[in-house]
């Protein structure tokens, strides 16, 4: 029966602060767990204590600043088959931040949905049960064919503005998505406060025309000869194929200057096995005389002498004719190195031109309290905040339920026209807070995670945890 057995609490290396907290609330002990690398950094995990039909629970975030995400993901699906194997009665996994939670939907082709494939690997581990926090999508739930309780940080998050604000009740709850507009709205309901919605604006006039440009040079193969398809190769608009391809290319250029070059097929092969095939050089400086207009310009490129459809401009230059490089059997890397300018311009684009503006509520003459479940990089929260401000904002504040906080994002935080960042402990960011001049505060949630183990344990609801009234 449920609380016969004790609770068996062990973590990895992820976030072991937060673990002692969780302990600490519930009066109990660690259990000793080692888990380290070898030196092929394959991950190896020691439970030093039985666990033979004990309720056990597995703490483990994704995100952490000594551990990697996908060794700390590695680290629970270990650590869970570890007590399957070692007859645990039942295996919890305590996870506070989600791992690779944004990657829920395929939001484009050949996309995967890699929170579902985690979902998979934790149920196969052999976990029982999985407790999480602030998901980044809902649906996630329904990843899992076992228990999913997705605990929030609402109730906390509204005590820490009745205490810490003192005119919370001329604040604005404000979203910076569309996203994020049920958070909001049902932290507004819970401080009986307005809340606001802040749309993303992209404009994409540049990269549109970059994409067609990519989808209309399949076009260029139907109205073009051969010479102007090796013009097509030089500027990056197509794929060559195989050797045999370069091989018939270059015995036509043959025939129309004159000379012999292999017609069957066995000729063909035993003229590639001999290496008689004209250099490449060579075949560029035909084809560059049978290319239509400038013959009298001896100065311009291949790809200047093909014409161009007008509009379409080419998706690669090359510094130095890269056609000289090709060998046959060989295929070149221009199409692909076209394809990752256009996606790296996409995303510079996109951040470049990145705008907000407020839909829905007046901020003027406010607090401006942001929300949202994750900050990563600080750009998002930066532009919102300027948006606020702009808008006629008092003073902005920001609660954040996942701290990720990558890269500069610290730097970034603290030179912000924020009062507050509030991110919970879900991730450990005490090191950063440091560092931020005032300017980031970590809320703990050890008292939640606490609650909900032990009443998971005692077969208890989990319900009251979701009550905004509710002191822990």
């Amino acid at each position: 029966m449920p609380g016969v057995n004790s609770i068996k609490l062990l973590t990895g290396n992820s976030h072991p602060e937060l673990a002692q907290l969780v302990a600490d609330r519930l009066g109990i002990e660690r259990t000793p767990c080692i888990v380290k690398k070898f030196a092929d950094q394959s991950i190896d995990v020691r439970i030093g204590a039985s666990v033979r039909d004990e309720d056990v629970f597995v703490l483990q975030t994704s995100n952490s600043s000594a551990v990697d995400a996908n060794d700390s993901l590695m680290e629970l699906l270990i650590l869970i088959s570890a007590c399957r194997t070692a007859s645990a009665r039942r295996i919890t996994a305590v996870i506070p931040c989600f791992p690779y939670s944004r990657h829920d939907k395929k939001d484009k082709s050949r996309a995967p949905i890699t929170a579902k494939l985690v979902a998979n690997m934790i149920s196969v581990a052999g976990a029982d049960h999985v407790i999480t926090m602030d998901l980044h999508a809902s649906q996630i739930q329904g990843f899992f064919d076992i228990p999913v309780d997705n605990l929030t940080s609402e109730p906390s998050v509204a005590r820490w503005i009745r205490q810490k604000i003192p005119d919370f009740k001329n604040s604005i709850i404000v979203s910076p998505d569309a996203g994020g507009a049920k958070r909001a709205t049902s932290l507004a309901d819970i401080l009986g406060v307005d809340f606001a919605l802040i749309n993303r604006n992209r404009k994409r006039e540049q990269n549109k025309r970059l994409r067609a440009a990519a989808a209309n040079a399949s076009s260029l193969n139907a109205g073009v000869s051969r010479a102007s398809s090796f013009s097509d190769l030089q500027s990056g608009l197509s794929t060559p194929m195989t050797g045999s391809f370069m091989m018939e290319s270059t015995s036509g250029v043959a025939h129309l200057n004159g000379t012999a070059g292999p017609t069957t097929h066995a000729d063909r092969v035993k003229h590639e096995a001999l290496g008689t095939a004209a250099p490449l050089k060579d075949v560029s400086d035909q084809l560059s005389r049978l290319s239509v207009g400038a013959e009298g310009n001896p100065n311009l490129s291949l790809s200047e002498r093909t014409p161009r459809p007008e509009g379409l401009e080419p998706a690669f230059e090359p510094s130095s004719g890269p056609i000289d490089s090709l060998r046959p059997g060989q295929p070149t890397m221009l199409a692909s190195s076209s394809s990752s300018a256009l996606t790296t311009q996409d995303d510079d684009g996109e951040e470049a031109e990145t705008k907000m503006e407020i839909l829905v509520g007046d901020v003027a003459g406010k607090v401006a309290i942001l929300v949202d479940d994750m900050v990563d990089t600080g750009r998002t929260l930066a532009l919102a905040a300027k948006t606020l401000k702009d808008a006629g904002a008092r003073a902005v504040y920001a609660h954040i339920s996942h701290g990720l906080l990558s890269g500069q994002a610290t730097n970034l935080v603290r030179r912000l026209d924020l009062e507050r960042l509030v991110v919970t402990n879900t991730i450990p960011n005490s090191d950063k807070a440091e560092k931020s001049n005032g300017k980031l505060e970590v809320m703990d949630v050890s008292a939640v995670i606490a609650e909900s183990i032990r009443r998971t344990h005692n077969g208890e609801s989990i319900s009251m945890l979701f009550d905004a009234n509710l002191l822990l």
